[in-house]
């Protein structure tokens, strides 16, 4: 039996019944930079990377919303292999789901959040095999935003990226657009 596909459905019956139950429902899009901390940053010699992606609100009223979303994460070179032979490219796809609170008890203003995920995450020397792990992710953090279709982001995110000396902390500074 494939565990894998059984998570997949879980998670999707899941989400249609939490949708069901919102009061506001919306898609959008976000980006922005990636400040990497401690093995991810001695891993890329202190190199930022980028996150894309894409993400669905659903709002329950009384401040309280859920946000599935999907994110690539990538950050480029900058990391010398153990043979010495160029550098390598680390890159992550997550899924993942946030709880945001806002302070007002309406979407506007500032909000504080906390999500679970699950991260695949490269490592891709120049001139050796990638190699690839798949971790839990933790965020948390704090926004604010501006209107019903745009708000901005600071979380720190924390997942494994490699079995040894491998934990990839970040600082995420993000810009969301729902349309």
């Amino acid at each position: 039996m494939n565990f894998s596909r059984i998570g997949y459905l879980v998670a999707a019956l899941s989400l249609a019944g939490v949708s069901a139950n919102a009061q506001e429902i919306q898609f959008g899009i976000h980006g922005g930079l990636n400040v990497p901390l401690g093995d991810l940053d001695k891993a890329l010699d202190g190199r930022p990377g980028v996150t894309l992606g894409g993400h669905m609100g659903l709002y329950f009223g009384n401040g309280h919303e859920v946000r599935p979303r999907v994110d690539f994460t990538h950050y480029d070179g900058g990391w010398t292999p153990v043979d010495g032979s160029g550098k390598a490219t680390i890159s992550a796809w997550g899924l993942g789901a946030d709880y945001l609170y806002y302070t007002e008890t309406r979407p506007q203003g500032i909000y504080l959040t906390m999500g679970l995920g699950v991260q695949g995450w490269t490592v891709d020397p120049d001139h050796s095999p990638s190699r690839s792990k798949t971790a839990l992710s933790l965020a948390a953090g704090a926004g604010y935003r501006f209107s019903r279709n745009l708000s901005v982001e600071a979380r720190f995110t924390t997942a494994q990226f490699q079995s040894t000396n491998g934990q990839a902390n970040a600082i995420q500074a993000l810009a969301s657009y729902r349309f």
